[in-house]
């Protein structure tokens, strides 16, 4: 379900004890009651995660929110709609994730809703970047990180605790949210970190131009608010996550995982694993990155199915080739056109269930014959084939990052036919 879905996105895993609070364990709990479809128990938990004091205001933002959506599927109205307004007071207020979420369907004939949905909107316009000019590129993360590694090579004992008194509690908004949502452990960090000396020493100079990308950055925002006037642009902050994520979205702004796109002339890449050295990528990309993140934060909800992910992703990627000219994970391109009609035979079988562990953020199953991540590919191709098939494309790119219904929107692509009649 999509609140399920969008409560992933926040999430704790328990990945290092010592880092874990109370909240952290909390949530995790009502996650997996969500997946039981438990509504009672479910509105239960994320209650306590409401009444925890140690829980983030986002926490309990998005418990509320939740615990609408639940009250609502069991078409209890009044309750939704209590729920629902202190979510938004609380300061959940994605205005399209509210109105578009299938979830809260039972609420919108009450005529709390719009009035409950004026206010969300409300609230958001006053956080909304309309320019992109206005968009801020924050790479202090990186200057943090720099001298705290510089620091912990000299004294690798005292590594961990230099890392969190020079880089973490120096923390930006946004390397605060992406620690929470994927490094979790400053132990963990640390071991990463430590483990690639020639990688990490030798990519100091690629990340510290990062800052010097950001008239093109700017440049590629501009056209895609062209094609899409409805786009809602977020600050970008550039951290050095580990290897954990190249990239992520959470209310601070876009948040890049600077160390996986560091490549270029003098870096050294032996350390990484062979699907790292494949997704590492140059700064030169970094627009089309941005783009296909952006995405992530323009597009309606997802459903919980294969399809629906793949083609989140693959949007996002095909958004970032229509904006920019490059081919984002264009790795995947070589092998899934010479095997296109096996892998949409494959992809078939699946994409209706809720398991992507075959098709999307599958790194090990990464070998030098064929790719991991071929969901991306499939994804780009079913919006590539909608696309191509629209007389009118500013409409169509405005379908494509507003699906309803997934398998309706492979059925309008025509993708299927198309590629059975080559």
């Amino acid at each position: 379900m999509k609140s399920f879905l969008l409560l992933l996105l926040l999430s704790i895993a328990l990945a290092a004890p010592a880092q874990t609070t109370r909240a952290d364990s909390l949530i995790n709990r009502a996650q997996q009651i969500s997946k039981q479809k438990n509504y009672p128990a479910a509105i239960a938990a994320y209650q306590q995660v409401v009444q925890e004091p140690t829980a983030k205001p986002r926490y309990k933002a998005v418990s509320l929110y939740n615990i609408a959506c639940y009250y609502s599927l069991q078409r209890d109205v009044p309750n939704g709609l209590a729920n629902l307004r202190k979510a938004i007071d609380a300061g959940y207020i994605d205005s399209k994730q509210i109105s578009t979420d299938s979830d809260l369907d039972v609420l919108h004939a009450d005529q709390q809703w719009p009035k409950l949905l004026a206010r969300a909107r409300q609230m958001e316009e006053k956080k909304l970047i309309r320019r992109p000019e206005d968009v801020k590129l924050v790479t202090t993360d990186i200057d943090h990180f720099w001298t705290a590694y510089a620091a912990a090579q000299r004294d690798t004992a005292q590594a961990k605790a230099i890392f969190r008194r020079e880089y973490f509690n120096k923390a930006s908004a946004g390397l605060q949210d992406y620690y929470d949502l994927k490094i979790k452990s400053d132990v963990l960090f640390t071991k990463r970190i430590l483990r690639r000396p020639q990688y990490y020493n030798s990519i100091r100079p690629t990340t510290l131009t990062i800052a010097t990308e950001k008239p093109k950055i700017v440049a590629a925002f501009r056209h895609f608010q062209e094609l899409y006037p409805a786009v809602r642009f977020q600050n970008i902050y550039f951290v050095i996550g580990s290897w954990v994520s190249g990239g992520t979205v959470s209310d601070a702004g876009l948040l890049i995982g600077a160390d996986q796109t560091a490549n270029g002339p003098g870096v050294n890449t032996s350390e990484l694993s062979l699907v790292q050295r494949n997704r590492c990528a140059p700064v030169s990309e970094m627009p089309s990155l941005m783009v296909h993140e952006l995405v992530h934060r323009n597009q309606g909800p997802q459903d919980g199915t294969l399809l629906s992910y793949a083609l989140s992703e693959g949007m996002a990627d095909f958004v970032a080739e229509l904006v920019t000219g490059h081919i984002t994970n264009a790795r995947l391109h070589p092998y899934g056109n010479a095997h296109e009609k096996e892998l949409w035979a494959d992809f078939q079988k699946e994409m209706l269930g809720t398991n992507p562990d075959n098709w999307m953020a599958n790194g090990n199953q990464e070998t030098p014959e064929k790719p991991c991540d071929l969901g991306y590919y499939v994804g780009y191709r079913i919006v590539q084939a909608y696309y191509a098939k629209a007389s009118d494309k500013k409409k169509a790119l405005a379908d494509i990052l507003n699906i309803r219904d997934a398998k309706a929107f492979v059925a309008q692509s025509g993708y299927a036919d198309a590629l059975a009649r080559r």
